[in-house]
């Protein structure tokens, strides 16, 4: 029986990791456009698209199962009419590299410091998303000649994804990284399934702008050997931060954005970051939830081409 319950266990395990091992070489994601580049940074190359002339701008997705830049698919050809726009996919996303290690909110603010000052030079205004729009706020505080203005979609860190992880996190982290098991939590997370449900109950308020073609970008660039680290930090709470003490410090002209319609991440949060710093300008689209600038890309795109022109 023991023998019998090994041999089981043996072939579970071997069937599950001959999945993860397929669902690792799916086909590569969609790129931005623009000029494809690397940037080397923590011991990993950061893949990004630049493209356009005029005043630095960086663009700098969410963090997510599937996250990369294609997030900025609506906007980064547009804006790079009026700016030279840099588009990266944090270290763990999309076409960067996906080491294993164990991600902390300085791996991020880290990467876009080290990335405005050492490939762009001081003075790139910046848009960021969500939990990376809260992990710039470091930088900004720590480095403010680095950045002209800020425009921050839906951050986080006031109220939201601003406590440690605890003891449930560590549990569910330990999972995560554990070898096979990990893989195939992950898997189960960015299956075009999971994607989906995360895109329409969550980051798109009208749940028909979720084609096909759209699961399939966040799908494709949540996959690949090394996927799960970054992700797996971010689900278990190791990427949590709170700024309500460093937002009133930050210097810059910054325009918070807001979808009206957000739920993870209400519109009371961006009450409290417009509340709490007199140099931030709220906005909020209605009909849009986490991604305004998808969903509403033509005014999002306006809005963010007359603050930073003004």
């Amino acid at each position: 029986m023991v023998r019998l319950k090994a041999a089981v266990a043996a072939g579970v395990a071997g069937g599950l990791w001959a999945l993860n091992n397929r669902l690792e070489k799916t086909a590569l994601p969609a790129r931005l456009g623009g000029e494809a580049r690397r940037y080397r940074w923590g011991g990993g190359k950061i893949a990004y698209s630049v493209a356009g002339e005029g005043e630095p701008l960086l663009l700098v997705h969410g963090v997510y199962a599937g996250a990369s830049s294609l997030e900025f698919r609506a906007n980064f050809e547009e804006l790079s009419r009026s700016f030279r726009v840099y588009a990266l996919d944090l270290l763990g996303c999309g076409f960067s590299q996906k080491p294993r290690r164990r991600y902390a909110p300085d791996d991020v603010t880290g990467q876009i410091e080290a990335f405005a000052r050492e490939e762009i030079g001081a003075g790139a205004h910046l848009v960021a998303s969500s939990l990376s729009a809260a992990l710039v706020v470091p930088a900004a505080v720590r480095n403010p000649k680095l950045f002209e203005k800020l425009v921050l979609v839906c951050p986080t860190g006031y109220g939201t994804l601003d406590r440690p992880s605890g003891l449930l996190g560590d549990a569910v982290y330990g999972l995560f990284r554990a070898p096979v098991l990990g893989d195939t939590l992950y898997h189960a997370l960015v299956s075009r399934a999971g994607i989906r449900y995360y895109l329409e109950k969550m980051a798109y308020h009208d749940p028909q702008l979720v084609t096909q073609d759209v699961v399939e970008d966040y799908y494709r660039a949540g996959h690949g050997p090394g996927a799960r680290h970054f992700p797996a930090a971010f689900v278990s709470g190791k990427l949590n931060l709170g700024i309500s003490d460093l937002w009133p410090r930050v210097p810059h002209k910054s325009l918070v954005c807001w979808g009206q319609e957000a739920k993870t991440v209400p519109l009371s949060d961006g009450n409290n970051f417009a509340r709490n710093n007199p140099r931030a300008e709220p906005r909020v689209f209605r009909d849009a939830a986490l991604l305004p600038h998808v969903e509403r890309a033509e005014r999002f795109n306006e809005e963010v081409r007359t603050f930073l022109s003004g």
